[in-house]
């Protein structure tokens, strides 16, 4: 049944029908298998005690000379259980007695390709798992390592111990040959499941450039030297015997950055319920002179698989990540089941060989007058009214408040959806409807135009009518979204109903809207109408300042997300994030911690990544010598490369070498007293900042007492409470970690103390900016009255000056979001509020501002002195009924120039209208710049990023976005990688 499917975990119901080739929706058990790389690997030998070999294309295991290797393995979280392990290593030289793998336990895995025999970490004296035996040169050598304890977002370490004076040589991870590299190999076994935030399909805004093959083949086992598959009229694929299907594609002409891209492969006369796999393939050959000796080899992981094929019926597999341009593209197509399937070739004389689909971005230049003109292609998806299926097999009952939509060809299941379209004004490119497949079929429904419906009579005896067909699908996945394009269809505003009728008598379910509303699966139906915005001004200000220098996209397969970023005294930048531990990870679920640094080009200099499970880092920075500063929250006692932090739940500051080596890190935990036992409190990290010798200055919050190294303090409030939020510290460590002073922040005012932003400046004075409670203590003695505030303290702690605006419930609703050092030692600050107040002697008040609640916040850009004097203060009025995120990453350059991004209304920024209007393309990146008097100098406005962030550089300043649908910039269109989440860099100049 579908609604198991929606359950999100478990085995498919008792008595379900196995089928071990495919993973289709009647399979209660699946097994995979995981290849995976070695992520580093070295070997060490006495006879060098002081080199390293981490660079070597292979490894020596021997006795004499003795000599070790050491392999690591990154296991990404899988969908299921690892049921066995085996180590793959490639020998290059036999051996009449090859080597053990020895699981090194906690204390061997203290190496890195620049372990030397004298550096090389302990092992076990019983840590042997199983030894290779005798080994011929040119074979691989498998070893059984099923009984080590392998955890998922984790690395996994095996060590290579030779058993006698007969050594062995072996391909390591930088061997030329990828093919020979080391592997380790899991067996995975799972339940079925779906992801219950399934990724969105990119909208594409064309239609496809459709290439035909310049080349297809089959080449078979069982006639290794025979060369005929380039001239025949099928292509041949299957395991019994092994055959395989080779393509070539020359893709030219494109003039636009590729946005999807699909093989499209035509079935003979005979479907497969366990059919075959692409992948990408490596070497020279011709389909006129390739034989299966001579094939080319298959290179990567499966690209793309579907496991029920038609007779007579097409499938599309999916081919982004591989035809990002113009160039040549080859594949391969390989049996999973010893099922022989037959396409057709270009040779075919009913035509329809094999095809490469191509959609790029629409045509778009860059734009060169002032304002930097420009049009966007604007996706909005039309309300879904109702959805529904009826079944001949309960011809009375109506189905509309279920989470699937059944349809099937026996017994006999239609279904049926309708939706609400507005359209303006605005020319519309494409509309298309997307469902999410919960089973995978053969040969996905027809799809044909309907009459709305009311889906509380709806029924077999009583079904809505269907009219002309609209479109087809092919073969479809589990887990896939199915698009139609129905832009013929969609012409105007109104109501349009869809009527889903099955090619295939094995059927399929999709997501409904009650999926999603009742929190099942977040995939209900989409139809997404994209149009083309009229021209607008993209940019105000005088060019060159505020255009782009360079953009830089990451590529990685699973979503990646940033956190922070802070600029590198090279010019470069520092990143901290996030990425998905699985392609099709949740954002919620543990992620693997990154930090990248960045040259000043945007090119990486290096990457760490942390799969620790319970840590979370906030925030980064860089010091005058290149040294890369971490801080974050943790649960337990995680190892960051220094050994494990103290246990309990708390937050860690670590020191990264401008090399990317981990130099330091320092753990802090909360906790309280209950009778006679201390239990944990939590700790947060607000802000990190750094000084000239490279200190590390930590804003953050928390509950109980802790010890930052000054001897225990208290902040006032014992655990967490109901409503209540933690009171602030603000600790300062030396460069070499250790404690030079702290000062808790603390009220009894249920909100707490926030000091939420912090700035060092180039005396090394530390300011910090916030909301602070009445009794709070800067230095000068408690506060009588609270509000938002901006203090500073000295290089030693000692206090010199704060600035308060005092908050209350008949007056002013307001916080201090971020503070900024100036160059001449003052301070730029924002923030938002609700209602009155005075700063400089001038008058502020918001839309609403004696409603006598906090209701919509206005932002504001506000300068203090290098003493903590009102300067000047620029308020930016929404007007009534508007709301607004606020100005956001504010940042300052050397000059004295601000810079601030926010979610749209740049025509209020006070250079006149930028961008298109939130009610066409809400929330757009605004990115602005502001002088040292606060008068605004450019605005722009760039396509949707997710959580925009700036970093002043030398040079400009980076937004950094997250990237999670395709948009263009300049004329150049950038895509995410796997339909997931990148990161986009994009430099502008100041």
């Amino acid at each position: 049944m579908a609604l198991f499917f929606l359950n999100g975990c478990g085995s498919a119901q008792p008595g379900a029908e196995v089928d071990p080739e495919t993973g289709s929706h009647e399979q209660q058990l699946v097994t995979q298998t995981v290849a995976i790389v070695a992520a580093a690997d070295t070997y060490v030998s006495a006879a060098s005690p002081a080199t390293s070999f981490g660079s070597q294309p292979t490894m020596e295991v021997d006795r004499s000379p003795e000599s070790e290797a050491y392999l690591r393995f990154y296991v990404a979280p899988v969908d299921g259980t690892i049921t066995t392990a085996r180590l793959r290593v490639y020998a290059l030289d036999g051996s009449a007695d090859g080597p053990t793998a020895h699981d090194p336990r906690i204390g061997g895995r203290a190496w890195n390709e620049l372990t030397t025999w004298n550096t090389r970490p302990t092992r076990d004296g019983f840590s042997a798992l199983s030894s290779a035996g005798a080994v011929a040169s040119g074979t691989w050598i498998e070893l059984d390592i099923t009984e080590m304890h392998i955890s998922t977002s984790a690395f996994t370490d095996v060590h290579l111990v030779a058993d006698s004076t007969d050594g062995v040589t072996i391909a390591s991870s930088e061997h030329p040959n990828t093919s020979l590299r080391p592997q380790l190999v899991l067996t995975v076994q799972s339940a079925d499941d779906h992801p219950p935030h399934p990724a969105l399909p990119i909208t594409v805004s064309s239609p496809p450039v459709v290439f035909t093959a310049s080349d297809d083949t089959y080449v078979s086992a069982d006639a290794p030297t025979s060369t005929e598959g380039g001239f025949a009229t099928d292509l041949r694929v299957g395991q019994s015997p092994d055959r395989e299907v080779h393509l070539r594609f020359d893709v030219l002409g494109l003039t636009e950055s590729v946005q999807r891209a699909v093989l499209r492969m035509y079935v003979g006369l005979d479907g497969t319920a366990g059919g075959p796999a692409v992948y990408a393939t490596q070497g020279p050959w011709s389909e006129m002179s390739v034989s299966w000796n001579t094939r080319p080899t298959k290179v990567g992981a499966e690209v793309d698989r579907l496991p029920y094929l038609a007779p007579s019926g097409y499938v599309d597999y999916e081919v982004t990540d591989l035809v990002r341009g113009n160039g040549n593209f080859t594949f391969g197509v390989y049996g999973t089941s010893g099922d022989a399937l037959i396409f057709r070739a270009k040779e075919n004389w009913e035509g329809a060989g094999p095809q490469l689909l191509v959609w790029t971005g629409a045509p778009r230049a860059a734009p060169t007058d002032a304002c930097m003109t420009r049009q966007e292609l604007v996706s909005k998806v039309s309300e879904l009214r109702h959805d529904t299926y009826v079944s001949a097999e309960r011809p009375t009952t109506t189905f509309h408040r279920e989470a699937s939509m059944r349809v099937d060809g026996s017994p006999g299941m239609n279904g049926f959806l309708e939706f609400d379209v507005q359209l303006d004004a605005t020319p519309v490119r494409r509309v298309l409807l997307q469902l999410y497949a919960l089973e995978a079929t053969d040969n996905g429904p027809l799809l044909y135009k309907s009459q709305p419906f009311d889906p509380a009579t709806a029924t077999w005896q009583n079904p809505p009518a269907m009219t002309d067909l609209v479109g087809d699908a092919g073969a479809v996945k589990k887990d896939q979204w199915v698009e139609y394009d129905v832009t013929s269809v969609v012409t105007a505003s109104g109501r349009y109903a869809f009527g889903l009728l099955a090619d295939s008598s094995k059927g399929l379910s999709f997501a409904t809207g009650d999926a999603s509303a009742k929190g099942l699966l977040d995939a209900a139906p989409r139809l997404v109408v994209v149009t083309e915005s009229a021209p607008f001004c993209s940019y105000r200000g005088t060019r060159p300042s505020g255009t782009t220098a360079w953009v830089k996209q990451t590529n990685n397969a699973s979503a990646e997300r940033a956190r922070d970023t802070a600029p590198a005294p090279d010019g470069g930048f520092a990143v901290v994030g996030t990425q998905a531990q699985a392609r099709d990870g949740e954002y919620w679920a543990e992620q693997t911690d990154v930090v990248t640094l960045h040259r000043a080009d945007g090119s990486v200099a290096w990457r760490l990544t942390f799969a620790q499970p319970d840590v979370e880092f906030r925030k980064v920075t860089v010091t005058a010598l290149g040294n890369v500063l971490v801080a974050g929250e943790y649960r337990g006692t995680p190892d960051l490369g220094k050994g494990a932090l103290p246990r309990g739940t708390g937050m860690f500051v670590m020191k990264l070498t401008p090399s990317g080596a981990v130099d330091w890190t320092r753990g802090y935990t909360a906790w309280f007293r209950m009778d006679d036992e201390l239990l944990d409190n939590p700790m947060f990290v607000h802000d990190l900042a750094t000084d000239a010798h490279g200190s590390a200055v930590v804003t953050g919050g928390f509950w109980g007492k802790t010890d930052f190294g000054g001897g225990e303090v208290d902040a006032g409030k014992p655990f967490p409470y109901d409503d209540e939020y933690p009171n602030s510290f603000v600790l300062k460590l030396q460069w070499d970690g250790a404690y030079q002073w702290a000062r808790v922040l603390k009220t009894n005012a249920m909100r707490g103390t926030q000091a939420v932003s912090v700035a060092v400046d180039a005396q090394e004075n530390i300011t910090v900016g916030g909301w602070a409670g009445p009794g709070t203590d800067f230095g000068a003695g408690a506060l009588a009255q609270g509000g938002v505030f901006v203090a500073r303290w000295n290089v030693t702690g000692d206090y010199l000056w704060h600035w308060l605006l005092p908050t209350s419930y008949d007056t002013v609703f307001a916080d201090v979001r971020q503070v900024a050092a100036l160059p001449d030692g003052g301070v730029a600050f924002t923030g938002d509020f609700d209602g009155r107040f005075t700063f400089a002697g001038s008058p502020y008040a918001s839309a609403e501002p004696d409603d006598g609640y906090d209701g919509p916040r206005e932002p504001f850009l506000g300068r203090l002195t290098s003493t903590g004097t009102e300067l000047t203060l620029r308020h930016f009025p929404m007007g009534t009924g508007i709301y607004f995120s606020g100005l956001n990453s504010l940042t300052a350059d050397a000059n004295g120039n601000l810079f601030t991004v926010q979610s749209g209304h740049g025509g209020l920024l006070g250079l006149g209208t930028v961008g298109l209007p939130e009610t066409v393309a809400p929330e757009r990146p605004t990115v602005a710049s502001f002088s040292s008097t606060l008068q605004t100098r450019w605005v722009r406005v760039f396509e949707p990023l997710q959580s925009p962030r700036l970093t002043a550089v030398t040079g400009g300043v980076v937004l950094t976005g997250d990237l999670g649908r395709s948009i263009e910039l300049e004329g150049t269109w950038y895509t995410p990688t796997s339909r997931r989440l990148d990161l986009l860099h994009v430099k502008l100049r100041p």
